[in-house]
């Protein structure tokens, strides 16, 4: 099994890289001694019930597939009856079910293997459950090639719990990018500029409103540390965009508190920019990052304070939506019947404010907001 356990490691490296999956497919083949490798991965309440990923099949492989599978032969017939204890022992090896001798007597070898080169085939099933379907990984031996061996079907077995672990992360992966996305369109319809800084002041993401007010062609759109791509290029630095930002990663950082400066940008807009510490998840791994808000200098009120709290501490809509009421001194049942919600739902929403903001109670939390406008006003 040398080698394994580094093929693994680089593929978790290069999850979501394109094509990183069939070239994983086709490196296990070559350690496992087939070249012809298929991973099908079928998701529950998609549109393609035979989804896979493939290494050394033929193109149509999995139409062929789809309209062969349903035939009854031995094979599929002993498969059927074993299947259960086989997936129960780690994996449903097609040729311990049968030999590869009466196997080719069978319509399923004379209609689907021979045709595409295949003598036999052993597979292990890698996850099975009503959320993510059942996932199989398949090896086929070529017409000519020496039967699987034992050993073969040792080393199937033992790789596939690293492969199942590979697809439950890059499903967490596929998630995370999703809400990354959503997180980024939602950045970028605030009428506010959004950057983050690492604590060396190597950016790691502006949105349109930032770019577009400091003059920076960098996409710079990641905001997950670990994305593709992200560790082969060169980071833009803080000092590039305005040097006059880089001192305030430190001063937040040392604080935990809101700091700010005017900039003036190269088409002469004034701005404002807040620097506070990014909160993260409690346990949560990563770099320390600082968020800074962009503002175009006014005059404060409520709904820019609203406005600029809700981008720097992660406030959710309706949550935003009761700082301009706090700011008036609404009690919380005022705040319920102005916003025609239940009184529960306002006690959840301010006990979020509180964990979100680092305040306690209303009075802590309006000269939060306060001190947030009189630093746009700075």
């Amino acid at each position: 099994m040398s080698g394994f356990e580094t093929l693994m490691a680089e593929s978790m490296e290069a999850l979501g890289e394109p094509g990183m999956v069939e070239r994983l497919l086709q490196q296990l083949g070559e350690r496992l001694g087939s070249r012809k490798v298929v991973l099908f991965c079928p998701l529950p309440g998609t549109d393609d019930p035979l989804a896979a990923f493939q290494s050394g099949m033929p193109d149509d492989f999995l139409s062929r597939y789809a309209s062969l599978i349903q035939v009854s032969d031995a094979w599929s017939d002993a498969l059927e009856r074993q299947h259960a204890e086989a997936a129960a022992r780690g994996g449903s090896l097609s040729q311990q079910l049968i030999g590869t001798a009466e196997l080719r007597r069978g319509a399923f070898y004379a209609e689907y293997l021979r045709p595409l080169g295949i003598d036999a085939m052993v597979n292990s099933v890698v996850e099975s459950s009503p959320e993510v379907g059942v996932h199989v990984l398949a090896m086929y031996n070529e017409l000519g090639q020496p039967e699987f061996t034992q050993q073969q079907f040792a080393w199937l077995r033992a790789v596939t719990p690293w492969v199942r672990s590979l697809l439950r992360a890059q499903r967490r992966m596929q998630q995370a990018q999703r809400h990354a996305g959503a997180l980024e369109q939602t950045l970028n319809q605030l009428p506010l500029g959004v950057l983050h800084a690492n604590r060396q002041g190597e950016v790691r993401y502006l949105n349109d409103h930032a770019r577009t007010w400091l003059g920076v062609e960098d996409e710079c759109r990641v905001l997950l540390r670990h994305a593709t791509g992200w560790h082969n290029r060169q980071p833009l630095r803080l000092a590039q965009v305005d040097a006059a930002l880089v001192p305030l990663i430190a001063a937040s950082l040392g604080t935990r508190t809101p700091v700010s400066l005017r900039l003036r940008t190269a088409g002469n807009q004034p701005l404002v920019a807040l620097a506070a510490p990014l909160k993260t998840a409690p346990g949560a791994m990563g770099e320390a990052l600082v968020q800074f808000i962009l503002v175009p200098e006014t005059p404060p009120h409520a709904s820019t304070a609203a406005s600029v709290c809700s981008a720097l501490y992660g406030l959710t809509p309706a949550e935003a939506a009761l700082l301009p009421l706090l700011l008036q001194g609404m009690t919380p049942r005022e705040m319920a019947d102005t916003q025609g919600v239940k009184m529960p739902t306002v006690r959840t929403q301010l006990a979020s404010l509180y964990a979100k903001t680092g305040t306690r109670g209303q009075a802590d939390l309006a000269q939060r907001v306060l001190r947030v406008a009189a630093l746009v006003a700075a």
